[in-house]
C-alpha cells in the first residue's frame, strides 16, 4: 500500500485538525493532563504535540519555573500550536519539528506526554521506549488512544469509501490500526505499559460519544491519519468524499471513548 508521510499529511490537513480542537482534542488533553499530576517547576515532553492541545495546559501547569518541549513532525500544526503559545504569552515552552522516536533533548523530563500518536510509531515498542528513555527515576509517561470500537461509524466507512478508488487497500491493515488494537482495552494497555518496565501502571478510562455534522466528519478524515488512505488525484477525493458522506449520513454519533495509560520510571 502507497502511503504518504504523516507528517506532510497532518501538515496538509493542518486546518481540519484543528476544528477538531474544542470539540475533542482540548477536552481530552485536558484528561492527560490532570493524569499526569503535573507540578510547578517540573520539565515535560509532549511527543507529537499537535496544535499544543495538551502542550498549552501542561506550560500553565508547571509555570514559569518548569519547561515544556513540545515534538512534532508536522510543520503546520506546530505553526498553529506557536500562534496559540504567543497569543497566550507563554514564553517556558520550545516547540520543535523532528520525529520524536529520534529526537533527544538536552534534559531529563518528569513527564512525558504522548496523546492518541504513539500508534502512529512504525516500531510503536521501540518508539515509546525512547521516549521512556528521557525520564528521570521516578518520572511519569502518560498516554491516550483508542478503546476498542472508538472512532466508529467512520472507521469503517472512510476505508471502505477509499477502497473504491483504491482497491489494493481491500484487506491491508494499516500500521496504526494494528498498533492501536494492541493496545485497546484496560488489560493490554497495563500489560504493554508494564512490558515497557514502567511501574505504579494505571489504565483510565474516559467515554465520550460527540454528534457530528457531515462536514466535521469530512475534517476529521482530512486532518487525521485518515487522509493517507485517499487518492491523488482530487476528482477521486472529491469521489470518495461523496461515497463517505452518503454513508455516514447528515448526522451521527461517534464513538471517541479513550484510554489514558500512566505509568512510572522505577526509582
Amino acid at each position: 500500500m502507497s502511503v504518504r508521510d504523516p507528517g506532510l499529511a497532518f501538515t496538509d490537513g493542518a486546518i481540519q485538525f484543528e476544528s477538531w480542537s474544542e470539540k475533542l482534542w482540548d477536552p481530552m488533553a485536558r484528561e492527560v493532563i490532570a493524569a499526569a499530576a503535573l507540578t510547578a517547576g517540573e520539565r515535560v515532553l509532549d511527543a507529537c504535540c499537535g496544535t499544543g492541545a495538551a502542550t498549552i495546559p501542561a506550560a500553565e501547569a508547571v509555570g514559569p519555573s518548569g519547561t515544556v518541549d513540545g515534538v512534532d513532525l508536522s510543520t503546520g500544526l506546530l505553526r498553529l500550536a506557536a500562534a496559540k503559545l504567543s497569543g497566550r504569552g507563554i514564553l517556558n515552552t520550545t516547540l520543535t519539528e523532528a520525529d520524536a522516536t529520534d529526537w533527544r533533548g538536552h534534559r531529563t523530563f518528569d513527564a512525558v506526554l504522548c496523546s492518541y500518536s504513539m500508534f502512529f510509531f512504525d516500531d510503536m515498542d521501540a518508539g515509546v521506549d525512547h521516549l521512556l528513555s528521557m525520564l528521570r527515576p521516578g518520572g511519569r509517561f502518560v498516554t491516550s488512544t483508542w478503546i476498542a470500537g472508538a472512532l466508529e461509524p467512520f472507521a469503517g466507512r472512510i476505508m471502505a469509501a477509499a477502497i473504491t478508488e483504491r482497491p489494493r487497500l481491500a484487506g491491508v491493515v494499516p500500521v496504526a490500526n494494528g498498533n492501536m488494537a494492541r493496545v485497546d482495552t484496560v488489560e493490554s494497555m497495563a500489560a504493554w505499559l508494564s512490558a515497557r518496565g514502567l511501574v505504579d501502571v494505571t489504565v483510565l478510562t474516559r467515554p465520550l460519544t460527540l454528534t457530528v455534522d457531515d462536514e466535521m466528519a469530512w475534517n476529521l478524515v482530512m486532518g487525521s491519519g485518515w487522509r493517507t488512505l485517499l487518492p491523488r488525484d482530487p476528482e477521486a477525493i472529491a469521489r470518495v468524499r461523496k461515497e463517505f458522506i452518503r454513508s455516514v449520513g447528515p448526522r451521527v454519533d461517534m464513538n471517541s471513548d479513550t484510554l489514558i495509560g500512566i505509568g512510572s520510571i522505577p526509582r
